[in-house]
């Protein structure tokens, strides 16, 4: 990470520091001093912390914390260049994101694909998904260092990682009951990033955690578009994982199967590594083994996803050709 200083307090007028002192106590609640920390040089993130002030290009916004990483229940384990803030003009919760580069390699199947974090290209998804409720909203301001910082507005809701797992229905009842509604709304989350992939651009980063369920309105938006490769193919995969995961009624792994005592037998070793997903090899995508009563068309869509397909999709407008048919096919009662 580039070596830089964060800004030392600004030395303000007192009536000033007294302004911005009451309108965070006014917000926020908080017994706050009012010795105001601004910081215009973001480079440090890592040395900013609650009750610091964030300046970009003239508006303050004041750090509430950093948020956390929401899955896998790993829930004490913040991400320290996101942080919560409040914006001190109109007391708007908002998002921040600075600046952070990570590389790293997945593997689907054999093939290595390398990923990376770019700010800028999250950048460029905010500005042509603005107005799209689809996706997240916000925009990127520069701080004093050139550093383009992600300005978000806050999504009240649950995730959908959490709300699939969160019904509490056995996998049959969930089934027939849950899932026909939850892969009709999912229709929109594939035609957006659908519509990425018409803008020559991508997500990057599609994980169950980040559909986020609006409380307001019911709908599914993506959050999180900084991750980037230079293979479509990535989206297409990872919305695979998607399905399984809302059919499966969460990640259904070959170990938590051969450990389950109500799994027979004969299941168990019916299972072979060509059932596994190409993307993670632990998780059972050929889930018709272990439930029966998915229907062909749906569990075919599924083994698209393994890690040796007999078929996959190029495009994603080839996979939502085949999932608009399924849906018509075997869950017409379900759509809205």
């Amino acid at each position: 990470m580039p070596h830089s200083t964060v800004t030392k307090p600004i030395k303000t007028e007192m009536n000033n520091q007294d302004k911005i002192a009451t309108r965070i106590r006014e917000i926020t609640g908080w017994k706050y001093s009012p010795q105001v920390e601004i910081i215009t040089d973001t480079t440090e993130w890592d040395r900013i912390i609650r009750g610091n002030v964030m300046r970009l290009n003239n508006h303050d916004f004041v750090v509430a914390g950093n948020e956390y990483e929401k899955r896998f229940g790993i829930s004490d384990q913040p991400k320290n260049w996101v942080f919560d803030v409040y914006d001190l003009e109109t007391g708007e919760q908002k998002i921040i994101k600075t600046v952070f580069h990570e590389e790293f390699n997945v593997h689907i199947g054999m093939f290595k694909i390398h990923c990376f974090r770019s700010p800028e290209k999250e950048g460029e998804v905010l500005d042509l998904v603005r107005g799209d409720l689809r996706f997240m909203q916000g925009k990127t301001i520069l701080d004093d260092k050139k550093n383009a910082i992600r300005v978000i507005d806050y999504i009240k809701g649950d995730s959908f990682f959490n709300y699939v797992v969160g019904i509490k229905k056995d996998h049959r009842k969930y089934f027939e009951q849950d899932l026909p509604g939850i892969l009709w709304k999912l229709t929109d989350c594939i035609e957006a990033i659908q519509f990425l992939h018409h803008n020559n651009t991508c997500h990057g980063d599609i994980r169950n955690d980040h559909i986020l369920i609006d409380a307001k309105t019911g709908k599914y938006r993506w959050i999180d578009f900084d991750l980037n490769q230079y293979v479509s193919d990535f989206d297409i995969w990872s919305i695979g994982n998607i399905i399984n995961y809302a059919v499966g009624k969460g990640i259904t792994s070959f170990k938590n199967v051969m450990r389950d005592r109500g799994v027979s037998d004969e299941i168990k070793n019916s299972l072979v590594s060509g059932d596994a997903a190409a993307f993670y090899e632990y998780r059972i995508m050929n889930l018709k083994k272990l439930f029966p009563y998915i229907h062909p068309r749906l569990n075919d869509m599924l083994l698209h996803f393994t890690i040796k397909p007999k078929a996959y999709y190029e495009t994603m407008d080839q996979l939502l050709a085949d999932y608009y048919q399924m849906l018509k096919e075997e869950f017409p009662l379900a759509q809205p």
